[in-house]
């Protein structure tokens, strides 16, 4: 992908190209926590270990030559299982400087990993997120503790934080509760059935659509589900055939590419495999989640 020394340069390049707000991958499918009915699936210990840069540049110089993407995340499972993800970090911002990184942590093993503030401090375009999914814990205050020492951050709402040079985002995320996507449990794991509409107004990936082996799908949970049914030796299951192979290819024509883009933050016919309010799939979630590893 063609380097571009300034801003400019780069914004008249791709000022033509679709654009989204948002899109994210999966550094690593394992997770330090299970947090049951997590949308990603990494409460069970999803195969596939962790992605490596070298497999995933090549995607993200492909589409990011043919969408314009003001942010990029990296997700898990825990993105600091991943013993390549200080590569990750120094490799994306060094190679696509204008689009924001956005990572995202439990903070279980940031502070083993304080070379993320380094990078902060470095490079600048990233937005951090802590995600808080234990109740009563030691490592997230000390984890939040680390971060508002560090820079000079002016705090722009009730969990969200700025800094201005360099520019930098600070997020705390509370999860008292989560959704449930499906039903059943995994090895016998239905979907709804739904309309696509309905399931959409109560959906906490409205604006998350996930980069998956090359090809874009509209969230995790349908980008993760040919992984976590052949897991559980459902692939051959008719009722999860509608939502199989829905993503999009990275040969997709430029008119597939821009009606994708155009469903971003809209309903969408894989929406039906999820609940509706009417299905009361919110479950507290905080008494739900088990530590994988002890904590020093």
């Amino acid at each position: 992908m063609k380097q571009y020394l300034f801003f400019d340069e780069w914004d008249a390049a791709t000022k033509d190209l679709p654009r989204i707000k948002y899109l994210e991958t999966m550094t690593t499918y394992a997770c330090t926590l299970s947090c049951r009915w997590c949308t990603n699936y990494s409460d069970y210990g999803m195969k596939g270990g962790y992605v490596k840069w070298d497999t995933v540049k090549p995607w993200l110089d492909h589409w990011f030559s043919r969408v314009r993407v003001d942010c990029f995340g990296f997700i898990g499972g825990e993105p600091l299982l991943n013993p390549e993800l200080e590569t990750w970090v120094r490799e994306f911002r060094t190679n696509y400087p204008y689009v924001t990184l956005m990572i995202l942590t439990n903070t279980q093993l940031f502070m083993d990993n304080l070379w993320l503030l380094d990078c902060m401090e470095e490079y600048g375009m990233i937005y951090l997120k802590f995600s808080k999914h234990q109740e009563k814990t030691y490592y997230f205050p000390r984890a939040v503790s680390e971060v508002l020492k560090r820079f000079n951050w002016e705090q722009t709402g009730d969990t969200h934080y700025f800094n201005s040079n360099p520019i930098l985002d600070f997020e705390i995320a509370e999860l008292p509760e989560f959704l449930k996507t499906y039903k059943g449990e995994y090895g016998s794991m239905k979907p709804y059935a739904n309309s696509p509409s309905e399931a959409f107004k109560i959906c906490n990936q409205q604006v998350c659509p996930i980069l998956e082996n090359g090809q874009l799908y509209k969230c995790s949970s349908v980008g993760m589900l040919h992984r976590v049914l052949k897991d559980h030796d459902q692939l051959n299951d008719e009722d999860w055939s509608p939502y199989l192979n829905t993503g999009l290819p990275m040969n997709c024509s430029d008119t597939e590419l821009q009606q994708w883009v155009d469903n971003f933050g809209k309903p969408h016919s894989v929406c039906s495999m999820c609940p509706t309010s009417q299905d009361k799939p919110f479950y507290p979630h905080y008494p739900n989640v088990r530590s994988k590893i002890q904590i020093k």
